[in-house]
């Protein structure tokens, strides 16, 4: 719900929403929006994607696995208030929760670009060594719909009583001219994220060491904040000049600091050009090397607040920030 507030005679109003055809935009259109901004709606720590749909192939647009093997099966629909909304979404269900690992391993080599095996990205992403007969264990169907979509909504309400698992991902449009218009979505969420909205300039950036040691050794060396491959590389977007980051090894904690140049940079990944421009960049200013690491149970000591470091980077709260420089500055050895 969106509200418009009357300041003056403290009346709020609530803005109505509109469907997307309204603004001429198709599926596809609408997908690719949505696409180039996964890595703020898809929640890399609790998630690690599979698969994006391509063109005039029967497949779901997003495919993602879960810590423990659970397939989620993502469908993202502009025409609102459609009965086959929901059944295409089933139907994905009946096709891909056969897959066995090998069917998935494909999929995923297919769609990945670093060459790793899913059951080797799955590892890095949550630290846990899954059984192949673990994966897929369970499917989970994801429907993103317009909030004003009653009959989808209905529909989701009526498999959910039935025991099927099935989650409404909602947004909704409203107008903010004649050729724009404002989304509101939130980020897909399996569990509540309290750091997600926070903007305060200050990041903990994972250095990729479980994926490639040489992605750890680069940014150390380098003194830069990187991220690799769509959707994970445009998060160093969302950085901005003079933000703190602190990188953070996997199973080490807290390796090094500096302040965000500002200035967004692009590499072939590992200088390959067959990966052209998947490496985002930014260069670290005032850099410091945090020595010995703060592990992760000392940082959630410090800064009272019990973050999960299984994705690629997330947002720190001000006070936050200032208690992990405070005892870096007191108790590390600047490089």
């Amino acid at each position: 719900m969106l509200l418009q507030i009357d300041t003056k005679s403290r009346v709020a109003t609530r803005k109505k929403g509109k469907q997307l055809k309204t603004f001429n935009l198709d599926e596809r259109g609408f997908q690719d929006i949505l696409f180039r901004s996964l890595d703020r709606l898809l929640p890399d720590e609790e998630l690690l994607l599979l698969a994006q749909s391509r063109h005039w192939q029967e497949e779901p647009d997003l495919l993602a696995l879960d810590e423990h093997g659970a397939l989620y099966i993502f469908e993202i629909k502009i025409w609102e208030a459609r009965p086959e909304n929901l059944l295409q979404v089933l139907r994905y269900g009946q096709i891909f929760g056969g897959y066995n690992y090998s069917e998935l391993d494909r999929l995923f080599r297919h769609f990945d670009e670093t060459g790793r095996s899913l059951a080797e990205a799955h590892s890095a992403a949550f630290g846990v060594s899954l059984p192949p007969e673990e994966f897929n264990c369970k499917q989970v169907f994801v429907i993103l719909t317009n909030g004003i979509d009653y009959r989808t909504r209905q529909a989701v309400q009526y498999w959910l009583s039935r025991g099927l698992d099935v989650k409404p991902w909602v947004y909704r449009v409203y107008e903010e001219s004649a050729t724009s218009f404002l989304i509101e979505i939130s980020r897909f969420a399996v569990q509540d994220n309290p750091y997600e909205d926070l903007s305060a300039g200050s990041y903990i950036l994972n250095t990729n060491s479980a994926n490639d040691v040489a992605d750890h050794t680069d940014m150390l060396q380098n003194r830069k904040a990187a991220a690799y491959f769509a959707p994970w590389k445009y998060k160093i977007e969302q950085i901005g000049r003079g933000d703190t980051v602190f990188l953070y090894q996997s199973g080490v904690g807290i390796v090094a600091m500096g302040r965000a140049s500002g200035k967004l940079e692009r590499a072939d990944y590992h200088g390959d050009r067959k990966h052209k421009d998947e490496e985002y960049f930014m260069k670290l200013e005032h850099f410091k090397t945090v020595e010995p690491p703060i592990p992760a149970a000392k940082i959630k000591e410090i800064t009272g607040n019990n973050y999960r470091f299984l994705g690629t980077m997330f947002s720190v709260d001000a006070d936050s920030a200032t208690a992990l420089i405070n005892h870096i500055d007191q108790k590390q050895k600047p490089s």
